[in-house]
């Protein structure tokens, strides 16, 4: 069989399907992502900016099956679960244990071996 060719008989093969949604789906489908971005951070401009950008395709399908008022609605309500909480990453400035980086220190874990030795 040639390199570049594919075999049908391929179980690992990329195959696409579309299942068919209602608009609920599309309605969920908007809530998650409006949580998830609203879990980021986002404020309501840039979630809105976020549904009306074209290069976020499942986004912006919900937006245009939705409508822009119902999309700041499930903005709205994802900001008002979502949008008070701010994350951030601190480093530690905790001093560090001068024992543990000592190698001539002796290790405060007792080995099984050194015990059955002394036994």
């Amino acid at each position: 069989m040639p390199f570049k060719d594919p075999d049908p008989s391929d179980p690992n093969m990329l195959v696409g399907v579309m299942l068919p949604a209602d608009a609920e789906a599309t309605r969920d489908m908007a809530y998650v992502f409006a949580e998830e971005f609203a879990r980021m951070g986002y404020t309501r401009e840039q979630l809105l900016w976020l549904f009306k950008n074209p290069f976020y395709g499942g986004a912006h399908g919900a937006y245009r099956s939705l409508g822009e008022q119902e999309t700041l609605s499930i903005i709205d309500e994802c900001l008002n679960v979502w949008g008070n909480i701010k994350v951030s990453i601190l480093d530690s400035a905790l001093p560090a244990d001068p024992e543990l980086d000592d190698p001539s220190s002796e290790s405060k874990i007792e080995n099984p071996k050194s015990k059955m030795e002394k036994a």
